[in-house]
């Protein structure tokens, strides 16, 4: 019997002409780019990479084939490999969406319609362009489409009590499962870190190693959970492109990254806690083509540290807290009325008090507002879910009033005084947004301060009307009033009560009032609130002490690497 060639695995059509590359192409190797040396890179961050000159930019340009539009070789489809994402014979289709209301951002993007459930959030062609008011234009756009939607508080009153289950990720037994992914071979593969995966599983503890194509894929998502509950897997060891096993996302993430992360953190029930992932792809497989056994060394030693360290892998604190749902609107402008109703037709509660001394407004009237006439706040602290409200009233009568969330019109923002902690001075709430060229000032978006929880009904320097901004502030306060339990971050601070000296240092610099102090029996310690906590780190870098920490990326941790990457 005779012998048959393997078919191809891709074929270029036979039903179209082109143009042949020509052979007689000379070859001009890439322009390599020009990186700044070793010991001026240890004196400032600027960029490594210094750029192409002029003449170099010109010289790659001259590179160019000049192509033009796919010719079809199929290269890029025995490239993608086992990923298959490059479909040639998919053709265009047309997708049918329902939907209750549209919002318009972008009237070029969207066909002239109207109707009530149609919401355009967009300014007048004359307006200028401003990015924070695109966004408050957004926020209001999204509470006129909840109303549309009916009521939505879901059951969102009173009282609740929130708790996060003790996690279950963490086992006395330790079954440490590894998976290196090799990106697709999209930057090569060498046998010996096959072998060296091979190795991994006669190493103490490890249950399961092996290497996988590709991580961030569908396949390869299931393939890595599959394996976790087949072999019960308690601490899991991922070689990928993912940087940091935290629910975090910062400009280094891409959608693959961000697409593995929600997968094994959030979609799977495995804990983050259990995870320990490397950047093997940044950090080793980048090295292959110009050094081969300096990119194994490096594999190694990503997931050599990597499986020591899921041995040491501790459960995230699991915060407990009380919730309390109704909205305190301290004002009666234009804006805080707007923000007052749109609250009370979403179906939440509603208190509305006076901005100063000055002759009330007559309440609106709605059966979710509850209007406190004659009644003065003079002091405000707390946070999200638990605010504090002293209010005065006729006759020097003094109260406490609890509420989730607060809104501030812009005279209450001026003199209504926010204690952060008893025995702190009181101070009014600063307003402060981003701009371009000013440094010290922590983001928050449009309507946000510093205080999670406390909005402002009238954020100055944003040029949309004022029942916009009040129905932004809204939108705003029923985003952030919380639908389960909070989760710990894992990229929190934690305080070492020994080692703190109770200086306050943390306070002043935590931009968002997440620090606290807390009496022991020699004096005070700082106690960080982690469902606050934004793991900035700012008041890791002023303490004197030491005493505040990650306790994921701690001192010891650092110190420990370290010790690792010199003496191996």
């Amino acid at each position: 019997c005779g012998l048959h060639a393997p078919a191809a695995t891709c074929v270029r059509p036979a039903d179209r002409e082109f143009r042949d590359i020509p052979t007689d192409i000379p070859v001009h190797c890439r322009v390599p780019m020009p990186e700044a040396q070793p010991a001026v890179r240890t004196c400032s961050f600027s960029e490594v990479a210094m750029g192409l000159s002029e003449a170099q930019v010109r010289e790659e340009a001259g590179r160019c084939l000049q192509c033009g539009a796919c010719s079809e070789c199929m290269q890029c489809v025995e490239a993608c490999g086992a990923m298959g994402a490059i479909r040639h014979a998919e053709t265009e289709e047309a997708v049918v969406e329902h939907a209750g209301a549209v919002i318009i951002a972008d009237p070029d993007m969207a066909p002239a319609v109207k109707g009530d459930d149609i919401i355009r959030a967009y300014g007048p062609k004359s307006a200028k362009p401003d990015v924070y008011a695109l966004m408050m234009r957004g926020y209001a756009a999204a509470s006129q489409a909840i109303l549309l939607m009916g009521d939505v508080s879901g059951g969102r009153k009173g009282n609740r009590f929130s708790f996060t289950q003790p996690d279950p990720g963490l086992s006395p037994e330790i079954r440490i499962g590894v998976f290196v992914c090799r990106c697709n071979d999209s930057l090569g593969w060498v046998a010996g870190m096959d072998r060296y995966v091979e190795d991994l599983a006669g190493a103490p503890d490890v249950v399961h190693a092996g290497t996988l194509p590709s991580a961030c894929v569908p396949e390869g998502i299931a393939g890595i959970i599959k394996t976790v509950r087949d072999k019960g897997i308690t601490r899991l060891v991922l070689g990928s492109c993912v940087c940091c096993p935290l629910n975090f996302v910062c400009s280094a993430c891409t959608d693959q990254r961000s697409r593995l992360k929600h997968a094994l953190f959030t979609a799977t029930g495995i804990s983050r806690s259990m995870v320990m992932v490397r950047n093997i792809r940044g950090e080793a497989l980048s090295l292959l083509k110009k050094n081969p056994d300096q990119a194994l060394t490096r594999l190694r030693g990503l997931i050599d540290r990597s499986v020591k360290r899921s041995r040491k892998l501790t459960a995230f604190p699991s915060p407990t807290r009380l919730y309390n749902f109704a909205t305190a609107v301290i004002g009666q402008s234009e804006a805080a009325v707007t923000s007052a109703l749109t609250l009370a037709d979403m179906g939440m509660d509603v208190f509305m008090f006076e901005a100063d001394d000055a002759p009330a407004a007559d309440p609106p009237e709605h059966p979710n507002i509850h209007a406190f006439t004659g009644a003065r706040i003079s002091r405000l602290s707390g946070n999200l879910g638990d605010f504090q409200l002293t209010v005065e009233t006729e006759g020097g009568h003094v109260q406490q009033v609890q509420v989730g969330a607060v809104i501030l019109g812009e005279k209450a923002r001026k003199r209504v005084r926010y204690v952060h902690q008893e025995g702190l001075p009181s101070r009014a709430m600063a307003v402060a947004m981003q701009t371009a060229g000013v440094p010290g000032v922590p983001f928050f978006y449009p309507g946000m301060t510093s205080v999670s929880g406390l909005f402002l009904a009238d954020p100055p320097g944003i040029r949309i009307s004022a029942r916009q901004k009040g129905a932004a502030a809204a939108m705003l306060t029923a985003a952030a009033m919380p639908t389960g339990a909070r989760q710990n971050k894992g990229f929190t601070v934690t305080v070492d009560e020994a080692a703190c000296r109770g200086c306050g240092r943390c306070i002043d610099a935590c931009s968002y009032q997440a620090v606290t102090m807390k009496p022991d029996g020699t004096g005070w310690h700082a106690v960080v609130d982690e469902a606050f906590c934004k793991g900035c780190g700012n008041c890791i870098s002023v303490c004197p002490t030491n005493a505040a920490d990650s306790p994921f990326r701690s001192q010891k941790f650092f110190e420990e690497t370290l010790e690792e990457i010199l003496l191996h």
